[in-house]
């Protein structure tokens, strides 16, 4: 894969590969180092600390910890080679397929560098997200597997997280029934393309498995955290089926999209609902009954106000970042 010098200078600031003691920046970071060079990273491939310091107002720290991770780049591409051989690309906002919708919707929340394995340019299409608790009861399993059946009669990937309960019964049912699924992940990438299913569906087209984190990283409940909002940013809709209330995954995932506006949010109304959904309801997300409203939803009709979409989050006003003291460490 032929990557352009932004492409690479990125990887090069915020990998957690080769990290050999240098902290990559973290997101917030990067899109502020971004927005104050007014273009993209690679015009600092090349600079010294005096460099830096002097073209850029890059002080002490900071602009040590700058070349450093620019100074990356030979070690990264090894690693990088290693990953294009086992089928993972590593996407940032430069490269083709990169997921748009997330910086549009996250702003500085958006991750820099993305990797991804099998059809990436399903990251270009929106689709439906289907989302909810681990435990969830039978009759809200059905639900999630309705509601996946409806991404594929609309010919959309169904968007989730793969993890145990409704998202992986709405992606398997959506790979069952012919449709296509993009899989935001919290844990290993790696381990999980090693799933004879996920690699059939990857090898059809069908599949896409990406993560922000690192492909060997296991789960942790931050990654779960960080992993929920690009879920709500990548679909159109996501249907919450099942959540507890005030505590979990899903509820902390699905409050901070209604809160912040990352995406729409519908909520199950119906047999098979979690006790915290009806409380998911009062803080905005559209309340559904039938599945057949996921059509009207989709169709941008005018099922409930809440449903416009939400305007892009722009990047905050420059801060302190180079005001002399050391951003803080991820």
């Amino acid at each position: 894969m032929r990557r352009g010098d932004d492409a690479l200078a990125t990887i090069s600031l915020v990998s957690r590969l080769c990290a050999d003691g240098v902290q990559p920046l973290k997101a917030s970071e990067f899109w502020k180092l971004s927005a104050r060079l007014g273009s993209g990273p690679s015009c600092l491939r090349g600079m010294n600390v005096d460099d830096l310091a002097a073209a850029h107002d890059f002080i002490g720290d900071f602009a040590q910890r700058i070349g450093a991770l620019m100074g990356r780049a030979t070690a990264l591409a090894f690693e990088l080679e290693r990953l294009e051989q086992s089928g993972i690309r590593t996407l940032t906002p430069f490269d083709q397929h990169y997921p748009t919708r997330w910086p549009e919707r996250l702003g500085p929340k958006a991750p820099p560098l993305l990797y991804a394995a099998g059809a990436t340019e399903l990251l270009d299409t929106a689709g439906l997200g289907v989302v909810g608790s681990r435990d969830v009861s039978p009759t809200g399993a059905e639900v999630a597997i309705e509601a996946a059946k409806c991404a594929v009669v609309r010919n959309i990937p169904l968007v989730s997280g793969g993890a145990r309960g409704v998202d992986q019964l709405a992606m398997n049912a959506a790979l069952d029934s012919g449709g296509a699924v993009v899989g935001v992940l919290a844990d290993s990438l790696s381990r999980r393309l090693r799933d004879a299913d996920i690699r059939a569906a990857i090898h059809d087209g069908r599949a896409v498995m990406c993560a922000p984190y690192s492909p060997d990283a296991g789960f942790s409940a931050g990654n779960a955290m960080g992993r929920n909002k690009l879920i709500y940013a990548q679909a159109d809709v996501t249907l919450v089926v099942a959540s507890d209330q005030g505590s979990g995954g899903t509820w902390t995932g699905a409050t901070e999209a209604l809160d912040r506006r990352f995406g729409r949010v519908a909520v199950w109304r119906g047999p098979g609902e979690g006790p915290g959904n009806e409380g998911l309801e009062r803080r905005g997300a559209v309340p559904i009954s039938e599945i057949e409203q996921l059509d009207t939803l989709l169709n941008g009709g005018d099922v409930d106000s809440n449903i416009d979409a939400p305007p892009p989050v722009a990047c905050p006003e420059q801060g302190t970042l180079f005001d002399g003291a050391r951003p803080a460490s991820i």
